[in-house]
């Protein structure tokens, strides 16, 4: 657990996503994956888990790319010189190849400085933000002014549509999957306060990893390096809720007894995994239904995307300027929870300096 340092302050100056073209519904999914083979309606799946589309990347897009296009979106709105971003750390589940990292494309595609700090950054549907607490990290360190997080996930090829035989392996391992979406986003953070923009007021993690065998992909690293059978998404998405439910209503009540934060005025971001989850963690936690930014129906769990693109929808929908005090709530394949507390601001406002006849109003 780590708590703000005031000696130095962190803010988000804006977010942005992209999502691929092709749209993608339940009902389709329902087909392929041999649901209506189980006696499951068309609509089961968009009733049981609240998605209703999601988007699947074309064959010529890939983390990097996606990823790419948010951070072109970003830089421009904010008119940031690239000459100005210090670090860029790609954070997501899928990646463009094993090696090098998929940041590398990222600093390339985007013509960032040489000296830009680089890196990639993992922790399933947590790496955005475990990237934004090692960003803020750099920031109050003094090490660079402006972190730059891409994430870029092309989740779809993990989702297992090759007939599902029964009601039992669909419940206990391939679910979750079906809710999988592919999008990229981006986030800025910086040292220095721009317009209407975020400060990073507080952060909290927790890591039970007695729990990491319940969501998985197993192809890809040492112990199953190309087997073809192994790239699915795997989860048994009944436990792994339950896990979620244990850690993150309590996070959440604590965090705000921390910062004195009235829980029923706090506005949640929070990773979607399904409706009925989320739901469930906002109430056990004593957070407002109303209060909940969600994205689940039309986008589904897009990984690591899910609370950048949630947060840059946030920014242009009025979301943070009525609740102004957010909790970016995420849980994660492991299991890995986080939780960064967020307070807007104006630029003038965060100038203000009690005490200054120069900055401080009268009044």
């Amino acid at each position: 657990m780590n708590a703000t340092d005031d000696r130095t302050l962190c803010y988000i100056l804006g977010a942005d996503y992209y999502v691929p073209e092709r749209e993608v519904s339940s009902e389709e999914i329902s087909q392929r994956a041999g649901l209506l083979k189980l006696g499951l309606g068309a609509g089961t799946l968009e009733e049981a888990t609240g998605v209703r589309t999601r988007r699947f990347a074309a064959d010529d897009e890939h983390p990097s790319t996606m990823a790419t296009v948010a951070c072109e979106r970003l830089l421009a709105r904010l008119a940031m010189d690239r000459t100005r971003v210090g670090a860029l750390l790609f954070a997501a589940n899928t990646m463009d190849e094993a090696e090098p990292i998929t940041a590398m494309r990222v600093h390339e595609s985007l013509g960032l400085s040489k000296t830009t700090f680089v890196a990639d950054v993992r922790d399933a549907c947590n790496s955005a933000l475990k990237a934004m607490i090692l960003a803020t990290g750099l920031i109050k360190s003094g090490m660079v002014s402006n972190v730059l997080i891409a994430v870029g996930e092309r989740l779809h090829d993990g989702i297992y549509l090759k007939g599902i035989l029964s009601k039992s392996d669909l419940v206990s391992r391939y679910l979750a999957g079906l809710t999988l979406g592919d999008a990229g986003a981006a986030m800025l953070l910086s040292a220095e306060p721009s317009g209407t923009c975020l400060r990073v007021i507080h952060q909290q993690w927790e890591v039970d990893s007695s729990h990491r065998g319940l969501a998985r992909i197993d192809a890809g690293g040492t112990r199953h390096l190309a087997d073809p059978e192994r790239i699915y998404f795997i989860s048994n998405a009944k436990r792994l809720c339950q896990v979620a439910v244990e850690h993150l209503p309590a996070m959440v009540q604590d965090v705000c007894a921390k910062l004195g934060w009235d829980r029923t005025t706090t506005g949640i971001i929070p990773h979607q995994v399904s409706k009925g989850v989320t739901r469930m963690i906002a109430t056990i936690a004593g957070i407002p239904l109303k209060n909940l930014m969600v994205t689940l129906d039309k986008f589904g769990n897009t990984g690591a995307a899910t609370i950048p693109m949630a947060l840059a929808l946030a920014f242009e929908n009025g979301f943070t300027s009525t609740f102004k005090r957010i909790l970016l709530v995420g849980g994660a394949a492991g299991f890995s929870a986080a939780i960064l507390a967020l307070e807007l601001i104006s630029q003038q406002a965060a100038r203000i300096v009690p005490g200054d006849p120069e900055t401080e109003p009268i009044g």
